[in-house]
C-alpha cells in the first residue's frame, strides 16, 4: 500500500485557543493545524534563504554541545536498528546546534549526503530569546519547547509520552499515524534501546516485510497520513504511534510538549518497567491474579475500588497528595533496593532519599 493512499489526517484552519481546547485536543486523535505558526519570525528567516535561517539560529544559539545522530549515506537517511538488532545503524557525536545546521547546509547539494539529525534541543536551555520570539499563543497551558533539525531523515514508528504540537519551520514532513490499540500489530523492538529513545517498531514503513511481520497489514489498515510544510503544525496525542519522514534536504521543527497531570504523578513507563520486573516472571496463574488486582485497583474497571472505606482512611487508594506521593515513592525505593547487597542497598537508599 502506498502511504499517499492512506486516509488523510483531518485538518483545521484558523485555529484559535477555544478551537484547540474544545474541539481538537478532546478528540484525542492527530490533527493538522494549517498555517498555525506562519507568522513566526523564524519562519520569515527560513523563507528568505537557508543561510538567513542559519544566521538567525546562530545569533541566538548558546553553543552548548548536543547529541547528534550521524549515519553513512548507505542508510539513505533511515535511522534504524542494525539488521542483527545488536545496535543502531548510525553513530552519535556532539556538536552545537548551529554547527549541525551549518553542516546540513554544506551537504544540501550532495546527491548522497550522510544522515544528520539532532532532536529534542531544549529551546529554553540552548537558545537566547528564540522562545520568546516564536510562541504558541493558542496554547492555554504551560508547555516546554524543543527544536528538531535534520536533513532527509526518517524516524521510524514510535510514540511520545506527552501530548504535543509539532510546528514545521523549514522543509516538509510526512507523518504516518497508528492508534494506540495497534501496539500488537507494530512489532515493537527492545523497549530500552531504540533509535530515537522511545520504543520503536521493527517494521520499515517504506518496505514492510509482511512475511516476517504479517499483522502489520492490520496496522496499515488503521493508519492515516499527514503532510505538512512551513507554518503548519500537527497535534500529536500521547501514545499515538507515528513514523516521521523529513522530505527535503533541510528540515527544522519546533515541538511543544505539555503534561496535564499533577506534578507529583509518576511516569507510566516506569510502572511498565516495574511490572516487567515484578509480574512477568510469575507463573501464569499468579499473573492472572495480579491482572485482576490491577484491573480492580489501578484501572478501576469495577468503579471505585473501596467506596466502603472513609476517604481519610484509604491511604494510597485515596486522593493523591504531595505527602502521600512522597510516601509511596519511598516505599518503591525501598522495594527496589532491598535485594541488593546490604552495603550497596544502604548507600543507594540514602542517596535516593536525600535527593528527593
Amino acid at each position: 500500500m502506498e502511504l499517499t493512499s492512506l486516509p488523510r489526517t483531518p485538518e483545521w484552519r484558523n485555529v484559535d485557543t477555544r478551537m484547540l481546547r474544545e474541539e481538537i485536543i478532546p478528540r484525542d486523535r492527530p490533527a493538522v493545524l494549517r498555517g498555525l505558526v506562519r507568522h513566526w519570525p523564524i519562519l520569515r528567516a527560513a523563507a528568505d534563504s537557508p543561510q538567513t535561517l542559519c544566521d538567525y539560529i546562530r545569533a541566538r544559539d548558546l553553543g552548548r554541545p548536543l547529541r547528534v545522530s550521524v549515519g553513512s549515506p548507505d542508510i539513505k537517511g533511515f535511522l534504524f536498528y542494525r539488521d542483527d538488532l545488536r545496535g543502531l545503524n548510525f553513530d552519535f557525536t556532539s556538536q552545537p546546534f548551529y554547527a549541525v545546521l551549518t553542516r546540513i547546509l554544506a551537504c544540501m547539494r550532495e546527491p548522497h549526503p550522510p544522515a544528520l539529525y539532532t532532536g529534542a534541543a531544549s529551546v529554553e536551555k540552548n537558545f537566547r530569546g528564540l522562545g520568546r520570539e516564536n510562541t504558541l499563543e493558542v496554547l492555554d497551558r504551560p508547555a516546554s519547547s524543543w527544536l528538531w533539525l535534520g536533513n532527509a531523515v526518517t524516524m521510524p514508528t514510535h510514540y511520545d509520552p506527552l501530548d504535543g504540537i509539532n510546528c514545521t519551520i523549514a522543509g516538509r514532513k510526512r507523518f504516518t499515524f497508528f492508534p494506540p490499540d495497534q501496539l500488537p500489530n507494530l512489532y515493537v523492538g527492545p523497549l530500552e534501546r531504540a533509535p530515537g529513545g522511545q520504543p520503536t517498531s521493527l517494521v520499515r514503513l517504506d518496505a514492510p516485510d509482511l512475511e516476517r511481520f504479517p499483522r502489520f497489514a492490520d496496522a496499515l489498515a488503521a493508519a492515516e497520513v499527514a503532510e505538512v510544510g512551513p507554518g503548519d503544525a500537527v497535534f500529536l496525542p500521547n501514545l499515538w504511534w507515528h513514523n516521521v519522514e523529513s522530505l527535503e534536504p533541510l528540515n527544522l521543527a519546533m515541538n511543544f510538549w505539555w503534561f496535564d497531570a499533577v506534578e507529583w504523578e509518576a511516569e507510566p513507563f516506569a510502572a511498565l518497567a516495574l511490572g516487567l520486573l515484578a509480574i512477568t516472571p510469575l507463573p501464569a496463574s499468579r499473573r492472572e491474579a495480579w491482572r485482576a488486582m490491577f484491573d480492580h485497583y489501578v484501572f478501576q474497571t469495577n468503579g471505585d475500588p473501596v467506596p466502603y472505606v472513609p476517604q481519610e482512611y484509604r491511604g494510597m487508594l485515596g486522593t493523591m497528595t504531595p505527602a502521600l506521593a512522597s510516601q509511596m515513592r519511598t516505599l518503591l525505593i525501598r522495594a527496589l533496593v532491598k535485594k541488593m547487597p546490604g552495603e550497596t542497598a544502604e548507600q543507594i537508599l540514602r542517596l535516593l532519599l536525600s535527593a528527593r
